[in-house]
């Protein structure tokens, strides 16, 4: 598999993207900047802090595929969970993003009002947000909880039937229309004991500032982390204005869209089989000091051509972020319903697409949060004897035992 660092730090935009002037002679109108908000600033920072902290340990987590994730729709879905979360496990969710800092209402104000910017800043640039909350309809959700959703997440609450088939389809049908078709079929099911899901979709779509001429893309060499070459589809443009450093190391490069706002970050370690390592070591300053330190110039610029489409379930990460206790028996959910139930996060799933050519980049990517109900006496529809076991042998009319024993591995005699 081809290791792609084709990652596109959305929530880090307005504070590392723009603090590099963005070429743009493209004649577009510049974009309308305004100050960030102090609150604003420490969300910002917060949000990077966690991008690469979650990027480098689902890397390492899967270190030979192509990755690509959206931290701004995971991050976004967590903060509208935590509003229903108390105590330790509210501080574990907002431990796992980096939020120690930050209030409830700094953070929840600072996605509000960064939305409404970030879709804003240049009309080349399509960048819609949506959020949504589904509930099992036979329990009431506190209205507080709904009134920060809508009021800060612009979210969709929906009551609904989740022992119905549809419903499953319904909301999958929701995540579709919000990506613009890019991420399908995300829910695999509605589980029996599943009584919420919180969801964020992202989508953009970006015109290059200096396109790629589709007649000039031909086949070229691209070498894998092990050493291996392939031939893939190389896009060819000799007028690119772009950021750039260049160390011995590794090669740094923002390519613009649109007005020049938004951009497609590249960081290319100079020996292939270093860039697990390089995205190990990587973090908020590191990629500061990159954009410190590039300059703008016109370069002639090879990119590979390229989809990528991934999914993942997020809960050992999240939970060695800091989110364990979300994840078990002793979470404390209890500002989602005012039914007094016994509530623990079940799956953090995670699924994105992204596809580069001549045009542009076209991205989309969908985080959903179910929350499930402890069904204690519930019975399993698969019943797995996969560990060390002791076992009884009865007469149940005298419920007198008459054999017992112990099993540690079935294929030893004794």
């Amino acid at each position: 598999m081809i290791k792609t660092l084709s990652f596109i730090f959305l929530s880090g935009i307005i504070i590392l993207g723009s603090s590099c002037s963005a070429p743009n002679d493209c004649g577009c109108e510049p974009p309308d900047l305004r100050p960030i908000t102090a609150g604003e600033q420490n969300v910002i920072e917060s949000a990077n802090d966690f991008s690469f902290d979650i990027f480098s340990k689902i890397n390492a987590a899967e270190p030979d595929k192509n990755l690509f994730i959206s931290p701004q729709s995971i991050s976004t879905a967590l903060s509208m969970t935590a509003n229903g979360a108390v105590g330790e496990t509210k501080q574990g969710i907002k431990s796992a993003l980096h939020q120690d800092d930050a209030s409830d209402k700094e953070i929840n104000e600072a996605y509000k009002t960064l939305a409404a910017y970030l879709s804003n800043l240049d009309p080349k640039v399509i960048m819609q947000l949506a959020n949504s909350n589904w509930y099992k309809d036979q329990y009431h959700i506190k209205e507080n909880f709904k009134a920060i959703l809508q009021e800060y997440y612009d979210a969709e609450v929906r009551a609904a039937d989740f022992d119905n088939p549809d419903t499953k389809n319904l909301i999958n049908g929701w995540i579709e229309n919000k990506t613009n078709g890019k991420i399908k079929n995300m829910i695999d099911q509605i589980p029996a004991d599943a009584v919420m899901y919180l969801i964020n979709a992202i989508y953009l779509k970006a015109t290059w500032q200096y396109q790629f001429d589709k007649k000039k893309t031909e086949p070229k060499n691209f070498t894998l982390a092990n050493g291996a070459v392939v031939k893939t589809p190389m896009m060819y443009s000799d007028g690119v204005k772009a950021n750039a450093y260049f160390h011995q190391d590794y090669q740094f490069v923002e390519i613009p869209y649109g007005n020049g706002q938004f951009v497609f970050s590249i960081i290319m370690p100079s020996e292939s089989e270093k860039i697990d390592d390089f995205i190990t070591g990587l973090n908020v300053e590191k990629y500061r000091n990159l954009i410190d330190n590039a300059d703008t110039g016109t370069f002639k610029v090879y990119l590979p051509k390229f989809k990528i489409e991934y999914k993942i379930t997020l809960n050992d990460i999240l939970a060695s972020m800091g989110m364990a206790q979300s994840f078990g028996g002793d979470a404390d959910f209890s500002e989602l319903f005012m039914e007094d139930l016994s509530l623990f996060i079940s799956r953090v799933l995670h699924q994105s697409f992204l596809e580069v050519d001549e045009e542009g980049t076209e991205a989309a990517a969908a985080t959903v949060v179910e929350i499930s109900v402890t069904s204690i006496g519930s019975q399993p529809s698969v019943i797995y004897i996969d560990k060390p076991f002791a076992f009884f042998i009865r007469e149940r009319h005298s419920n007198a035992i008459l054999f017992a024993g112990k099993l540690l591995n079935p294929l030893a005699g004794n």
